[in-house]
């Protein structure tokens, strides 16, 4: 049995629910209960009903009045929409920087692509990568003074790639590709075009998009297992 600290009973069950998805044994389209959990936890449903409504606000899980709750079933025109939203608002925020780009921010984002060409050449494992293109991108959106246009830019194509999508997302380019995509955008970047810099941030989320729908295949309800929500297409 799952036993948590009193003042974070919240919080640390939707943390169990975003590990599950992350690591697969959660996936979409499998039913994530009220009361099972609050069993699991030997907690009162009401923080397990809060956590579940903030999973559901990060968009990890989908809900039915009359169903319960669920982990977000992808399609792949869901998978496109969220990296074009992404890939818009920060292909933005960089294009309207791109005349005058703070010398900080130009080091720090050379900074991250050496970091990047280190561990391509010491053979660093997948993680190293990830984070280094995760601080890459937080560099560039923090270009923007719009909290909003940086809060929907990360949450929209990173609750994909870093939770529902995570494993299949590990396996979509190899450190070499990985460093020469964000390379393209830092020199694009250094170019100071603004319609370059944002072509080229929206290219690198579209591809993302186009190898992540291949494996997103929609799910069949009369053929799920036992256990499943069953949620509308519509």
């Amino acid at each position: 049995m799952q036993r948590f600290s009193k003042q974070t009973y919240g919080e640390q069950v939707a943390q169990l629910i975003r590990q599950r998805i992350r690591n697969g044994k959660l996936r979409g389209g499998d039913s994530v209960g009220e009361a099972g959990l609050a069993e699991e936890c030997g907690i009162s449903r009401a923080p397990v009903r809060e956590a579940l409504y903030q999973l559901e606000t990060e968009g990890l899980l989908m809900s039915h009045p009359k169903r319960g709750r669920c982990v977000t079933v992808l399609t792949p025109e869901g998978i496109r929409n969220s990296y074009e939203l992404s890939g818009l608002l920060e292909g933005a925020a960089a294009a309207k920087a791109a005349r005058n780009l703070p010398s900080e921010i130009r080091d720090r984002l050379a900074a991250i692509i050496d970091q990047m060409r280190e561990a391509v050449r010491t053979g660093e494992a997948f993680d190293e990568h990830a984070t280094l293109g995760t601080e890459f991108h937080e560099t560039i959106l923090s270009l923007s003074d719009n909290p909003l246009l940086r809060f929907l830019a990360s949450r929209s194509s990173r609750v994909i790639s870093k939770f529902l999508m995570y494993r299949q997302w590990r396996t979509l380019y190899t450190p070499e590709e990985l460093y020469d995509r964000h390379s393209r955008i830092y020199e694009a970047m250094c170019g100071g075009d603004p319609q370059i810099i944002e072509d080229t941030v929206r290219a690198h989320y579209a591809e993302s998009a186009e190898r992540l729908a291949r494996y997103c295949e929609k799910p069949a309800p009369a053929t799920r297992k036992k256990g499943k929500a069953h949620f509308p297409t519509e």
